[in-house]
């Protein structure tokens, strides 16, 4: 078999296989082409999800008659002015998105530089040029394909839907729009419009106005603002600015994550593990947090020609980058305290009835004294305490005030349920959840303890010996330095055993032999993370579960309002260790939504 040469429309082809992967693809490299052409507004349409058609319009610089076909030649640029790959200062370097799109679709560029006075336009179809041609348009440019794929038809088969693929490419619009504020962007998908976002005004807050455009007021509303650096040498810096979520506003997916270096959107496994190490502790499982982060740095300290979809980089020191990400992250989640997000009460507002509440008013069915005993005091699960409350009669309106309006939790109530604390504050009420309040309060004191090397042990009077199932048994013990670091000695006790003779001093009178048991069984069936600070976090977490008040237990008046004390000083107390809230707040506004008073 003798070695020969490709012929250069087969090159082409194969090069588009590595740049352009689907139609989202494509629209990116236009996208940042417009971007790097200075432009305001760009116009994105899209057809058959990009399949059938993908047209970029925008109003930058735009190309000369004689350059238009040089554009359009592979590893040709304007991108790379003294060819040095070290110091990238545009989105589009490579020189490889537009001939590699051309080689398998039908394309047509349409431009008129600043200076012209006449647009030009060129077609190619499938690698093959035509003579560039006068046309008409505005200044800027436009690149329309059509048919994208037909010469490569093995790579058409492997696309998704015309729905799906379309999702892909609205990512995408919304990535860009977010990290370019003062661009304007319209997307028409099938003849429908999408999106119109206007370009933001120069001011402060800016990056948040854009932000409430692209992801909306749940999360622009109770975000958490970051900004942050780290010194790199005496004149450089690596800085990170933008806007993190509270644990509690947390997705299914991680569709809302967005990271951007140096104006380019990044997908990075590393920096997406600083990020969630971060969260560590204060999210469900399964569930991912939401962030909309830009970190700025050199660009040479940078290397963004490690992909041809530039979707990764590389650092001089990774870890630079990771310290900045992680501590900024949980520097500001710890200063949240008692923060969870507002969607829970507006859910929990809406999901009653209406219609149900006026059934009652309309048919005059309801009964004050029968229905009032049968719902509520049947069973005794309301349990009235005495009100720590004055009237303030400086106030027009009858909101009850907390003697010491210092404390955001109020004073309790009632506890309902034998697990939730009814308190009332200056703003209305609030409920908490008293067992997953517990469980995060005994955490941070543990994690506290342990970071400070300050964890009180005490010895067993008689040593617990404890027999475990292999896969349990075979977790604690090797792990037992690990636990020896958090307050327990224990040692292998036989072939089935262990055997513990000093816990926290924490842990009281908590059931030792059943912590162990339950510790080995959690960990058999989740797995150990990697991370030793993740080890650790995990079995503390699993150990404050046990030891925190229980679901059930009757709190009086001075038990209850200690523990809203303790929440309101002690960091992440807004969240149980499991991600949940550990309280819902319900203003006066919400309550008085309830009876249509508002």
């Amino acid at each position: 078999m003798e070695i020969r040469r490709l012929p250069q429309n087969l090159i082409n082809q194969i090069a588009a296989g590595e740049v352009v992967e689907r139609p989202s693809s494509a629209l990116k490299e236009l996208i940042e082409n417009s971007l790097d052409a200075k432009a305001t507004q760009i116009d994105i349409i899209l057809d058959n999800g990009g399949k059938s058609l993908i047209s970029v319009s925008d109003n930058g610089i735009g190309i000369k008659k004689e350059q238009i076909p040089i554009a359009l030649e592979r590893h040709a640029t304007s991108k790379l002015p003294k060819n040095n790959l070290n110091n990238i200062e545009y989105l589009g370097f490579r020189g490889e998105a537009l001939p590699s799109i051309a080689a398998v679709s039908e394309l047509n560029l349409q431009s008129k530089h600043i200076v012209s006075k006449q647009a030009w336009s060129i077609d190619v179809i499938a690698g093959n040029f035509k003579e560039v041609y006068p046309s008409s348009r505005e200044i800027g440019t436009k690149v329309s394909i059509k048919k994208l794929f037909f010469a490569t038809p093995a790579r058409l088969k492997f696309l998704k839907s015309s729905q799906v693929e379309k999702s892909y490419c609205h990512q995408i619009i919304l990535k860009m729009a977010l990290v370019n504020p003062f661009v304007g962007f319209t997307f028409k998908a099938d003849g429908r419009e999408l999106l119109n976002i206007k370009p933001e005004n120069k001011s402060e807050g800016l990056y948040l106005n854009r932000i409430r455009n692209v992801m909306g007021t749940s999360f622009s509303d109770e975000a958490i603002k970051i900004e942050n650096s780290k010194q790199i040498t005496d004149t450089k810096f690596a800085k990170l600015n933008g806007f993190i979520g509270l644990p509690t506003l947390n997705k299914s997916n991680y569709n809302q994550q967005h990271l951007f270096i140096n104006g380019r959107s990044i997908q990075d496994r590393n920096l997406s593990g600083a990020i969630r190490s971060a969260y560590r502790d204060t999210l469900p499982k399964g569930r991912f947090p939401v962030f909309c982060l830009f970190i700025d740095v050199p660009t040479d300290f940078i290397d963004v020609n490690v992909h041809p979809g530039k979707t990764e980089v590389r650092f001089q020191d990774n870890a630079l980058i990771r310290s900045l990400l992680v501590g900024s992250i949980s520097r500001e989640l710890t200063s949240s305290f008692l923060q969870s997000t507002r969607e829970i009460s507006k859910d929990a507002i809406n999901r009653f009835s209406k219609d149900e509440i006026d059934y009652y008013t309309k048919n005059g069915s309801f009964n004050e004294t029968q229905d009032i005993k049968q719902s509520f005091f049947n069973n005794n699960e309301v349990k009235p305490q005495k009100k720590v409350l004055k009237q303030d009669k400086n106030e027009n309106n009858s909101i009850h005030t907390f003697v010491n309006e210092s404390f955001p939790l109020g004073a309790a109530l009632a506890q309902f349920n034998e697990n939730y604390i009814i308190s009332q504050n200056s703003n209305g009420i609030v409920i908490i959840d008293q067992h997953a309040a517990h469980e995060r309060l005994i955490l941070e004191k543990m994690k506290s303890a342990r970071q400070n090397k300050s964890i009180e042990r005490q010895i067993l009077l008689l040593p617990e010996v404890i027999n475990l199932e292999p896969v349990p048994l075979e977790i604690i013990k090797e792990n037992i330095e690990l636990l020896a670091d958090i307050g327990f000695l224990i040692e292998p006790f036989g072939e089935g055993a262990v055997v513990v003779r000093e816990i926290p001093a924490l842990l009281g009178n908590a059931d030792t032999k059943q912590i162990i048991i339950d510790l080995g069984d959690d960990l058999s069936e989740t797995g150990l993370p990697s991370s030793y600070l993740a080890k650790i976090d995990l079995i503390l977490g699993n150990i404050a579960c046990h030891r925190s008040i229980r679901s059930g237990r009757n709190l009086n008046e001075s038990e209850m309002n200690q523990l809203l004390r303790e929440m309101e000083k002690t960091p992440n107390s807004g969240q149980c260790n499991h991600g949940r809230p550990t309280s819902i707040s319900l203003s006066l506004k919400d309550i008085e939504r309830l009876f249509n008073r508002t």
